[in-house]
């Protein structure tokens, strides 16, 4: 395999196969956990306050509320990341636009895990 691409010759050649089985493999993973998303919003449909803070509380679903979080913001990052490269002309843009977008995308899921552990633990 050429280090660059045929007719370029300033850009080296990078495989984004880790990076596409990554997003599959959170894909495959957020398929099962909105699965348990669904059972959990009809739960909680039922559930006056003090309920649903009693069923959020509970270690299991603590725990798969976490996941999704994490997996979900985790699939989202990569989904922008190529949504960014592909229509972002400018690599120094690209690159500050993608550690943005993972930096507010770390604040939201750094705010929803410590919701759930005051929940959880309070």
């Amino acid at each position: 395999m050429a280090d660059y691409p045929a007719g370029i010759q300033h850009r080296r050649r990078i495989s984004g196969v880790q990076h596409w089985r990554w997003q599959r493999y959170s894909a495959a993973a957020m398929l099962v956990i909105m699965g348990y998303f669904v059972y959990v919003m009809a739960t909680l449909g039922t559930l006056d306050y003090a309920g649903a803070v009693g069923f959020v509380s509970t270690p299991l679903h603590a725990i798969g509320l976490t996941a999704m979080i994490v997996i979900g913001l985790f699939h989202a990052s990569l989904g922008l990341e190529v949504v960014i490269e592909d229509y972002v002309p400018l690599k120094k843009g690209r690159t500050i636009l993608i550690y943005s977008v993972k930096g507010v995308l770390a604040t939201i899921a750094l705010a929803c895990l410590c919701s759930i552990i005051v929940t959880a633990f309070v």
